[in-house]
């Protein structure tokens, strides 16, 4: 699992296929009411405790939300809710599952996994993406985008055919891949450069 701590009372998790595997776990298993899922949000929460000190001690009120980011792979957010009635992490309220996913909980058949045409990168900062732009506008022709969500900046490269294997390793220098297609940030993130943003980007 990959853990982002947005700040003290937001996490975001990525799980991916293996992690699902390592948990025995589907995404049905995360539908509202499975007895089944409080006992898995509690293994994943103390794994984030472990691994980026997210504690939420044993009196927290939660709100979980999900979005499938690919056929394989889900985004969690866990915020600390202030106020209200304390709870156990056994007492997990998890009714605030994005529609996204509630909508695939009722195919029985695994999704297919998505075969992207882009690649998305992460990045922490502008000047992170500025840098990264600089270095690989002379090898990657293709179309770009630039989006951003919960404080990071997504650059989106829709033609991945374009991007060669030296390409991606600069761009692993300053940021991540994220394993997921560009509609999860057009929707829920804000469009920065729609068009042409890594020939605005490697000009500043």
């Amino acid at each position: 699992m990959k853990f982002n701590l947005v700040n003290d009372d937001k996490l975001q998790i990525i799980i991916s296929k293996e992690d699902m595997a390592k948990h025995d776990m589907q995404k049905w298993d995360l539908a509202p009411h499975n007895p089944d899922a409080q006992k898995l949000f509690y293994e994943i929460l103390e794994e984030a405790r472990e691994a980026c000190g997210f504690d939420v001690g044993n009196n927290a009120q939660l709100m979980i939300e999900a979005y499938p980011m690919t056929g394989e792979s889900l985004l969690l957010t866990v915020t600390k809710l202030k106020g209200g009635q304390p709870r156990l992490p056994f007492d997990l309220d998890i009714e605030g599952l994005g529609q996204a996913l509630m909508d695939e909980l009722g195919i029985e058949d695994e999704l297919p996994e998505i075969q992207a045409e882009e690649a998305v990168y992460r990045f922490e900062t502008l000047e992170d993406v500025i840098q990264a732009a600089h270095l690989l506008k002379p090898s990657y022709d293709g179309a770009s985008q630039l989006l951003r969500y919960e404080n990071f900046y997504y650059l989106v490269l829709q033609e991945k055919e374009w991007l060669t294997d030296s390409g991606a390793a600069v761009l692993m220098e300053f940021g991540d891949e994220i394993r997921t297609v560009s509609e999860f940030f057009v929707e829920h993130g804000q469009m920065v450069m729609a068009e042409r943003a890594l020939e605005i980007l490697a000009a500043l």
